[in-house]
């Protein structure tokens, strides 16, 4: 290990989990449960909107490279309003995705994936201003297709994301999509998360707002008990390095094959990649026109140069046709990996027929988080309704499928293009790397 290497590790073991609330009330929270259960962690008040987090980075020290290098763990917890009727007020979700719905300081419309994301996850819609009465959740849930919305998750998630922190957001719903919000309640809490003791005097010298404010108290603090226990879970849980696995014939491995694979292994946060090369799949037709020897040395060519590859030729080695089922229990057994910390990545042909696969319901809901690549003739947002469409008519959890579909273009590329050209004497360098081109010259394949 190199001294630079050495002294990061040293100087990361002795810095804590930092968690970011926007108000006084959700750090006090969230400090006092974690001190009961013993957790080491700091927590700091940053303010409410996009506005405040850049304000906080600037302001607080906790912020700098020297407090918070890259690699350190940073939360933002706190409230937020749902927009999904199925999210009741009090409960809570962490996110999978942060959608950038008209957040200042955050590119517009932009999407940010968290690298630490536990359970089924909910994608935030940021904005830059309240969102209080039932219409507008309405209108932000079809602009957005978010679950939840606050005003602090796009400046955090793109403060974060130059940091190089690993980060996360965790928001318990406190007014639900049905619910709206009374001018005067956020008018109780300053842009710096402090209460206003003079709004509230003035709140509670009418009457008729009193048993509103005790209502959206307890809501709030039934939100805010299961955000704690929710951040108490994770934090008492190591984390562990997400795995992407990728599988594939690759009769060759094309240039599409490994620009995907780092793509997705950056989005989604996968410190190491997997490259299964596959046997007899049960779903293929016809024979693969290359030996098995020829498709791993290629495939060892094609992704050489992804950071984190490892390769796994159990497919092949087994007998009789090979299912994904199994090798997502061996690899997830042998590493100790979660559903969370495993992560399938799929084209989107495959997601399309995926309730053809062997227990495809056990992979989905407990071996793996399962990531699609969107392919033509569909976009991912046209992928994102198909699959959601396909997986309600099955009785499942459609909602997953909102976010497995990851932001990419869609390009249609295959393996069978390369070897239709190979056999028309073609050139294929606009299609494989110039190793996996000179490899199959060398070995006359596919003449």
């Amino acid at each position: 290990m190199s001294p630079d290497a050495a002294n990061w590790l040293h100087l990361m073991s002795n810095i804590s989990v930092l968690i970011l609330a926007p108000t006084d009330f959700e750090r006090c929270t969230i400090q006092s449960a974690l001190a009961k259960e013993g957790i080491d962690a700091e927590c700091a008040t940053i303010g409410v909107g996009p506005g405040a987090v850049v304000r906080w980075s600037k302001c607080d020290a906790r912020a700098r490279a020297e407090q918070s290098p890259a690699g350190r763990v940073v939360l933002l917890a706190g409230l937020a309003g749902g927009l999904d009727p199925a999210l009741k007020s009090g409960s809570v979700a962490w996110a999978h995705r942060v959608v950038a719905a008209g957040a200042d300081h955050a590119r517009q419309s932009a999407v940010y994936v968290p690298p630490l994301q536990r359970g089924e996850g909910v994608s935030i819609a940021s904005v830059d201003r309240p969102c209080e009465d039932v219409r507008a959740k309405q209108a932000l849930r079809m602009q957005s297709d978010a679950h939840v919305v606050d005003m602090e998750s796009a400046a955090f998630a793109a403060l974060a994301t130059a940091r190089g922190w690993r980060w996360g957001v965790v928001r318990g719903v406190s007014d639900d999509a049905a619910m709206s919000l009374p001018e005067w309640m956020t008018s109780l809490v300053g842009d710096d998360g402090t209460l206003r003791t003079r709004a509230l005097l003035m709140t509670l010298f009418h009457p008729t707002r009193i048993p509103t404010l005790m209502r959206l108290g307890k809501d709030a603090s039934r939100a805010m008990d299961a955000v704690c226990e929710a951040l108490v879970g994770f934090l008492r849980k190591p984390t562990a390095p997400r795995l992407l696995v990728f599988g594939g014939t690759f009769d060759p491995p094309h240039r599409r094959h490994s620009e995907i694979v780092a793509r997705a292994a950056e989005l989604l946060h996968c410190e190491r990649v997997l490259v299964v090369v596959a046997g007899d799949a049960p779903l293929r037709t016809g024979r693969s026109a290359a030996p098995s020897e020829a498709r791993i040395a290629m495939a060892r060519l094609a992704f050489a140069g992804v950071r984190g590859v490892e390769f796994d030729t159990r497919e092949i080695e087994r007998t009789g046709p090979s299912f994904t089922v199994d090798t997502l229990r061996e690899v997830a057994r042998e590493r100790g990996l979660t559903r969370d910390d495993l992560v399938l990545l799929i084209g989107a042909d495959q997601a399309l027929q995926f309730d053809s696969w062997r227990e495809w319901r056990t992979i989905a809901e407990s071996l793996a988080t399962v990531a699609v690549v969107p392919r033509p003739p569909m976009d991912a947002g046209a992928l994102t309704a198909a699959l959601n469409a396909k997986f309600a008519r099955l009785d499942c959890n459609a909602a997953r499928w909102n976010h497995a579909v990851l932001p990419l273009n869609a390009i249609d590329l295959s393996a069978t293009e390369v070897r239709e050209r190979i056999r028309q004497g073609e050139p294929i360098d606009d299609l494989v790397s110039p190793q996996v081109e000179s490899w199959i010259r060398d070995h006359r394949l596919y003449a």
